[in-house]
């Protein structure tokens, strides 16, 4: 008898332990496999059997589709004009020529670390022709000081009087730039007015780079779409104490761009809207000093190329062509198949570079009238051009 009801007792914690493991899928997965290889349903011989688990960075999976048309668009319709550009360290040696095979007329240098007089006369001397135009930043080694506002305005009315046309203003501002009581710095600042002040007495272009995609903000988890991006690159990630959020960080922003209606700014990557245009269009709206490059945007513009092809027809005059970086024919052949092509489904990036996400893109096929604005007739005219 009292074995009887041993093995009862041992039947029952063994079904409520099959109970247990049924409710998980795997379990269900795996014993449904294991049923139908028993059957001679399984895989043929000498098939093996795929890994579960492919370490993200081995990752690369080739496409299956075959688009009904691929453009490959060899040079742009029009000239253009490069507003969002930067000479790295290795630039290239015929840096015009490396311009004429892009067709671009007139080359955008953002230099946020040139901060000074001597560091302007340097790079203009290193790169002196009336095609390049450099752009400086603010001083913010003087952050800590209490009249940080004089002396950074100071430093860019040297500059300026040298002939400086605009001012580059990157991430850090906002994000990382503190002072002397280790608070960070808001974009509208009232400490910082005498800089503007000084941004106005010149008419100096601001191109402005503030937060990053909202992507940065969150948690890296199994929910990121960039995720492989911060696995590589954890330092990347504004998702930590003691940071203002993403759209803390827009608001200050347009809160400066309403509150100096007498500067125009360059809200650089689409002012960091691009995967909003609803919020992209009522910025422009509500701020007609406030112009969107594209640089680094194509590819959340082109996740939705309906809806990003209506916003760029109706803001053309406000918007500016930029890739972000040196002249570089694999990455910026991209953008204009992106700008001047219906393609479907294509890459965002050149084999040369990381993706930031696992998706394609699909182009906007704009009307000359449009394209002429956007590759150079409006940075034309903010820039006193003549093309």
């Amino acid at each position: 008898m009292n074995r009887l009801k041993t093995a009862f007792k041992i039947l029952f914690i063994i079904s409520w332990v099959c109970l247990f493991l049924w409710s998980f899928r795997s379990v269900r997965v795996r014993l449904y496999e294991t049923v139908i290889w028993a059957l001679g349903y399984g895989l043929a011989p000498g098939t093996s059997t795929p890994k579960e688990f492919i370490e993200l960075s081995s990752f690369h999976p080739v496409s299956m589709l075959k688009p009904v048309q691929e453009n490959f668009v060899k040079e742009p319709v029009f000239d253009t004009i490069e507003i969002h550009g930067h000479i790295f360290r290795d630039p290239p040696k015929d840096f015009l020529g490396a311009m004429d095979k892009l067709r671009s007329k007139y080359f955008i240098n953002l230099s946020l670390q040139t901060v000074t007089a001597s560091d302007y006369l340097t790079l203009r001397k290193k790169f002196n022709s009336e095609r390049i135009f450099h752009f400086v930043g603010f001083n913010w080694k003087h952050s800590k000081d209490e009249n940080f506002g004089s002396l950074m305005a100071k430093d860019l009315e040297e500059i300026a009087k040298l002939g400086a046309r605009g001012i580059k203003l990157w991430k850090n501002f906002g994000l990382m730039v503190r002072d002397k009581n280790d608070k960070l710095i808001q974009l509208d600042d009232q400490r910082l007015d005498p800089v503007w002040d000084v941004v106005v007495k010149y008419n100096l272009l601001v191109c402005m780079h503030t937060a990053d995609p909202p992507a940065f903000f969150k948690p890296l988890d199994e929910k990121n779409e960039r995720f492989e991006e911060f696995a590589k690159h954890t330092s990347w990630s504004f998702y930590r104490d003691g940071l203002p959020s993403f759209d803390d960080l827009i608001e200050q922003r347009n809160r400066l761009f309403q509150k100096r209606r007498d500067i125009t700014f360059v809200a650089q990557h689409f002012g960091e809207s691009a995967h909003d245009l609803k919020r992209a269009g009522e910025i422009l709206e509500k701020n007609p000093n406030v112009y969107f490059d594209i640089a680094q945007r194509i590819d959340e513009l082109g996740r939705q190329p309906r809806a990003a092809r209506k916003f760029f027809i109706k803001w053309q005059d406000r918007l500016l062509f930029g890739t972000d970086g040196l002249p570089d024919y694999e990455k910026i052949k991209i953008y204009w198949r992106f700008l001047e092509t219906d393609d479907e489904y294509f890459d965002y990036y050149p084999p040369s570079k990381p993706r930031k996400g696992f998706w394609k893109i699909s182009g906007i096929h704009l009307p000359k009238e449009a394209l002429r604005k956007i590759y150079y007739e409006n940075a034309a005219k903010l820039l006193g051009i003549k093309m």
